[in-house]
């Protein structure tokens, strides 16, 4: 994966993240940093970006280490499956993540692309 500018991303994020989760049909996405501090975000409803944060960088933590643990190397994406939907953490490296949120039925095919795509336009930027 190439580098992500985490410079941009932070003054540029928020109009990045609501075009894309408006392109792809989502109901949110933030990007934030493995300590829990939001970086940039864009939901479409009410969410606690600062609580959304603090989540993404405690599920990173965990995953990393028994990724860690287990010697499966690092973290490549997470997809969590809910009743009403999925979430997915993609690392951007720098200690930086990418989490989104879907609605109920959206294709797990289409998540993971929009994943890659989103990735792509973020270190083209």
């Amino acid at each position: 994966m190439g580098s992500v500018d985490v410079g941009k991303l932070t003054v540029s994020g928020e109009e990045l993240l609501k075009e894309f989760v408006e392109k792809m049909g989502l109901e949110g996405a933030i990007i934030a940093t493995a300590e829990g501090l939001e970086m940039a975000s864009y939901f479409k409803n009410s969410l606690d970006a600062d609580v959304v944060a603090a989540n993404t960088a405690s599920l990173l933590a965990t995953i990393t280490g028994t990724l860690e643990d287990t010697e499966k190397g690092s973290l490549n994406e997470m997809i969590i499956s809910g009743s009403e939907g999925f979430i997915a953490v993609k690392d951007l490296g720098n200690d930086v993540a990418l989490a989104v949120i879907t609605p109920k039925g959206y294709k797990m095919g289409a998540l993971i692309v929009a994943l890659k795509q989103f990735v792509k336009d973020i270190q083209s930027f």
